[in-house]
């Protein structure tokens, strides 16, 4: 296999996903913070650290007005979601992956291929400075494809005219992007950064594995000379 093109995640990939949640969440404590009785915006910040350590995502906004002594009306939660997702990010790239693009793109397409609301994927993008080192962009959820729907993954390489002996999937999450990636026939490297990298995937194991995605390339090139 000569991998022509590269179909790389984003979140957890190339970044770390929680300075994200983290840079949403200084905005929304900000919000919170404006209502009366709320405390500082430090402490509501905590309260809502607090609640995604201890319970996850999903209802961090109604239990953290809840331990304010806040009703969490509807339309209130609904406002708030609305600026974590319209925020611009104050996020970066993991040191030296920027460099391992630049490398990568010397001998490869590549392309993006990434989960999640599309406006809050193009801020995240825009505010990383990806638009430049790549071919192109999939957003999965605008396409309604998200993964592990491979059908994103086709898109991509329809878009970069390759095939899949000539393309490897790069990507954090076995359940998404290696299964995305068996489902389109496609090879897959597994970087172990972000949320998952501790997580086994009995049933999906990828092609390769790299400590983080600065460690890929060589092990890329590697895959390349096996086949």
């Amino acid at each position: 296999m000569v991998a022509r093109a590269l179909l790389i995640d984003l979140d957890d990939t190339l970044y770390d996903e929680a300075s994200y949640v983290r840079s949403g969440f200084a905005i929304v404590a900000r919000e919170i913070a404006g209502l009366r009785g709320a405390g500082s915006v430090a402490q509501v910040e905590a309260v809502m650290r607090d609640e995604l350590a201890r319970c996850g995502r999903g209802k961090v906004f109604d239990a953290t007005l809840q331990r304010l002594g806040i009703a969490p009306r509807p339309d209130l939660i609904k406002g708030l979601v609305e600026v974590y997702r319209d925020h611009h990010p104050e996020i970066v790239l993991w040191p030296g992956v920027r460099e391992a693009l630049v490398d990568l793109s010397r001998d490869h397409l590549l392309a993006i291929v990434t989960d999640g609301l599309g406006v809050m994927q193009r801020r995240k993008v825009t505010a990383l400075g990806l638009e430049s080192l790549v071919e192109t962009l999939v957003y999965c959820w605008d396409l309604g494809w998200p993964k592990p729907d491979p059908r994103s993954y086709l898109k991509a390489m329809e878009t970069l005219v390759t095939t899949p002996e000539q393309t490897l999937v790069v990507g954090d999450n076995p359940a998404h992007d290696m299964a995305a990636a068996r489902a389109a026939g496609l090879r897959s490297l597994r970087v172990r950064s972000g949320r998952f990298a501790g997580e086994s995937f009995e049933g999906l194991p990828a092609d390769a594995e790299a400590e983080c995605f600065v460690a890929a390339p060589p092990l890329i090139r590697r895959l390349e000379t096996m086949s």
